[in-house]
């Protein structure tokens, strides 16, 4: 049924401020843009700034969905849809600052992060935390029956992989000692980096046993098993590396069975 004009006028009503918000956080971004061109040498702590506004930009367009849901009961595909670009655009600047690697030596993240050395780790968990909220808030809206339901699952391995690659792995060992300052927070970030590479490595595998059978998707579950493992031998959590080493090889024995049945039926077919 079609929407009343009271309906219509609640629902322009709810997304008036909402809209007026996101051209005012749209101008902060450009502005901070102009900055950062001026002041290389302290873009990393620029663009922390500008995820934190394209990620309010993101909740700003799922709330206005959510609106039209409730006064129109009509999903909004555009505001979604402009929700998934700037998550882009809030990971890409991430991924600047810690790079893409999901199997780089953990000791090289310290050599990355020093553009946003004065960052606490505290305020790096609140950030990956917030960032890990608004990417499933935004996969949930956008629903698991979707064109993008898959392409959401390589976000994931991204997502994994940048919070992983924003922890310096070097501090985290150096200031273990639960008297240290920010013991807690550095426990916690650790626990939401393998909780991410385990559940992303899930879904990339998934992708491939569902939809792709595509090598490039089994790869990514192994690489982030890889990542998590390593993890798991600097921290000497000698029971869940083996367990983690236990699933990779038989990943890799899985794949490489099926490599050769795909080489094998091609080779009959050629003859």
């Amino acid at each position: 049924m079609a929407a009343s004009k009271e309906e219509k006028q609640q629902y322009d009503e709810a997304i008036r401020e909402p809209k007026a918000r996101m051209k005012e956080l749209e101008k902060e971004i450009k502005d901070i843009l102009v900055k950062k061109k001026k002041s290389p040498a302290i873009a990393g702590y620029y663009n922390l700034e500008m995820v934190l506004f394209h990620l309010d930009i993101i909740m700003l367009n799922i709330n206005m969905n959510d609106s039209s849901i409730e006064f129109l009961d009509l999903r909004n595909s555009a505001f979604l849809e402009r929700g998934r670009k700037e998550f882009y655009k809030a990971l890409q600047l991430l991924e600047e600052i810690a790079g893409t690697e999901l199997e780089k030596p953990l000791s090289e993240n310290k050599e990355y992060l020093k553009s946003i050395e004065q960052v606490s780790i505290r305020n790096i968990l609140h950030l990956v935390r917030k960032f890990s909220w608004v990417f499933e808030t935004l996969k949930d809206r956008v629903g698991s029956t979707s064109k993008w339901k898959w392409a959401f699952v390589d976000i994931y391995v991204r997502v994994a992989a940048v919070i992983k690659n924003m922890i310096n792995f070097t501090e985290l060992e150096q200031y273990r000692n639960f008297r240290s300052e920010y013991f807690k927070d550095r426990e916690e970030i650790l626990k939401f980096c393998k909780t991410n590479l385990e559940e992303a490595a899930k879904e990339s595998r998934n992708k491939y046993e569902m939809s792709t059978k595509a090598p490039e998707d089994i790869r990514k579950a192994l690489e982030l098993l890889s990542s998590l493992h390593n993890i798991h031998v600097l921290y000497g959590e000698v029971n869940e590396a083996q367990k983690t080493k236990t699933v990779i090889d038989a990943l890799r024995t899985r794949v490489d069975t099926e490599e050769k049945k795909v080489t094998k039926d091609k080779a009959k077919l050629a003859k």
